[in-house]
């Protein structure tokens, strides 16, 4: 779900409300353009009308409270989709064109010329991953290549260590951040500074995270109350399971949530929750590798509706461990 900083039906607004050729760089956008665009990545938008686009631009759309970068197939009628193919998306309010992405330090531009290129590569990418059997050789032998590479990236990295994250792990923290997490970085600092970096009698929550030896962030996750940000879920729920492609097949993911549980388990809690995309396997396997069940129905179905409501796009699969004594 959203957290930190403004909610995504807000950031529609703000991004509605600017003058037409207004640029500017905004992250979280979803991941209607995966593998071009990944959650943490931002997109340089050019505030524009319809009759400022054409068949292969990628266009920043609104339907409702949610936002969508998504590829454009048509402009009479509008139509839109995202980069692997899915629902078709009629309708919508533009808020203005994709001119640019951002992955770091790298920038791709998307210049007028590339249109064409880009609308058969959609439609090639589409009529491939629709497909049930394509995604399963793709998952394979991405998986594949990872466990090959694992040995030479465990040596670069060296050492991991998986522990909480204190108040002197702020500068680590937002440098990944940036690199990586769809929240804000005043968010995050006062979440620690408030919460999850406070001593062990006074902390609420926790954010965990995977450091090598010279400090720097490799994975993070945290576990928090979603009350505090004005949504009627109770309980503890693990948030944010992000970890870099350096060290990702080395149980990383697993340790982050097996230190978070352990955590909610020494400040009293019964119970620790976990909301995951539907589509995102890896972390589903990593929580049902760590007892995490599937949630009652009833809290299924609530945890989905405030998900809509704060302009998430994809169902989310809620999951439960009941911590003993």
């Amino acid at each position: 779900m959203p957290s930190g900083g403004v909610s995504t039906a807000e950031l529609a607004d703000l991004l509605a409300a600017l003058p037409f050729g207004h640029r500017l760089w905004v992250r979280g956008m979803g991941r209607s353009l995966y593998p071009l665009l990944r959650s943490g990545d931002a997109v340089r938008l050019l505030r524009c009308g319809p009759e400022r686009l054409a068949r292969g631009d990628v266009a920043l759309v609104r339907h409702g409270p949610r936002l969508a970068a998504q590829v454009v197939l048509s402009t009479q009628p509008w139509v839109t989709e995202p980069l692997l193919g899915g629902p078709h998306a009629p309708g919508g309010e533009l808020v203005g064109r994709v001119i640019a992405l951002k992955r770091g330090k790298m920038v791709l531009r998307l210049p007028r010329p590339t249109r064409p290129a880009l609308f058969l590569t959609q439609r090639a990418l589409s009529g491939v991953w629709t497909q049930p059997a394509a995604r399963a050789v793709f998952r394979h032998l991405r998986d594949l290549f990872s466990g090959w590479t694992k040995p030479l990236r465990r040596h670069f990295v060296g050492p991991v260590e998986i522990r909480l994250v204190r108040q002197d792990d702020l500068d680590a923290l937002l440098a990944f951040a940036t690199e990586r997490l769809v929240v804000s970085g005043a968010f995050l600092r006062r979440q620690l500074r408030d919460r999850w970096g406070l001593p062990a009698e006074r902390r609420v929550g926790g954010a965990a995270g995977a450091f090598d030896a010279q400090g720097r962030l490799f994975g993070f996750a945290w576990v928090d109350d979603y009350r505090q940000e004005g949504l009627a879920l109770g309980g503890l729920w693990v948030r944010s399971l992000v970890v870099a492609p350096r060290v990702r097949r080395m149980g990383v993911a697993t340790a982050l949530v097996r230190c978070l549980v352990e955590e909610a388990r020494r400040q009293g809690a019964d119970r620790v929750h976990a909301d995951i995309d539907e589509d995102n396997t890896a972390s589903l396997r990593t929580f049902s590798g760590l007892d995490f069940q599937p949630a009652p129905a009833a809290l299924t179905t609530s945890t989905n509706q405030q998900w809509d409501a704060a302009g998430g796009s994809k169902r989310l699969v809620v999951l439960v461990r009941v911590l003993s004594a």
